[in-house]
This record gives C-alpha cells, structure tokens and sequence, in this order.
C-alpha cells in the first residue's frame, strides 16, 4: 500500500512538471504559444540598434493619447486588410506593442502565419513601456 502512494505521488510530481516545463522541451517561447516577448528595454534597444519597425495595434484613441516614437498605427481590426503596407519591412524586426500586451500577441500571432520571421510582442504593452520610463510621444 505504501508503495502504491509513493508512484502516485511521484506521478502527480512528474505530472506537474511536465505542464510546467513541457512547453520549454519542445521549444517554445517563454509566453509558451510561440510569441516572442519582450520587456521595454529589450524593445528600445531593438529600435535603436537593430532598426526594429513598431507597430501599435491599438484602438485610435489610446494611440492619440500617447505611442512609442515613429510607431505605425494600425488597429488590430485592421491589420488583415492593411498587412500588405507591412510587407517592405518583412526583413527588419518588427515590435507589436498595445496596451498591456494581450492585443500585441494576437497581431504578432497573425504576422507569424503570414511570413514574419523576426516579431517580437512588448511584454506588458504600452503600460510596461511607461513603467520602464521610455519615451512616449503625443
């Protein structure tokens, strides 16, 4: 009987590794679905060093109220219809940035699919941006 409580107990420890872990074995990114994050100094040094395209998918109204330096807009509504205009920088890296970083995912998730090789998604969006005190032009 002992026995048979240390194989559950040893399977239910195995069992939680490997929905903890797993994800990291077959390569995956840290946000384990494939999408590259990134906090906000990793992001500005992007920019600047290596030239990094930044596209903002917020709404209209949060991008007035403040954006990322020399960001594109395009709203996340948008980005099926506007992905053509995006091709010209399918070599350099591309940041997705939004508010907190939820909406970003889902752009970078559809530029993926659609032949972007290097996007990375600003972990904690525009919010993390402020919080990491880099420049935010209105």
């Amino acid at each position: 009987m002992q026995t048979y409580i240390l194989f559950l107990i040893a399977g239910a420890g195995a069992a939680v590794m490997l929905v903890r872990y797993g994800r990291r074995l077959v390569g995956a990114s840290p946000s384990g679905d494939g999408i590259t994050e990134i906090d906000a100094n990793e992001a500005a040094e992007l920019i600047k060093g290596k030239n990094a395209v930044v596209v903002d998918v917020r709404t209209s109204a949060e991008y007035a109220a403040g954006r990322i330096p020399k960001a594109t807009h395009i709203p996340l509504r948008q980005l099926p219809q506007r992905l053509g205009g995006l091709k010209k920088y399918q070599n350099r890296p591309i940041v997705v940035s939004c508010r907190t970083g939820r909406r970003s995912a889902s752009a970078c998730a559809y530029l993926a699919e659609n032949g972007f090789e290097e996007v990375y998604n600003l972990k904690g969006g525009l919010r993390a941006w402020a919080h990491a005190k880099q420049m935010i032009e209105s």
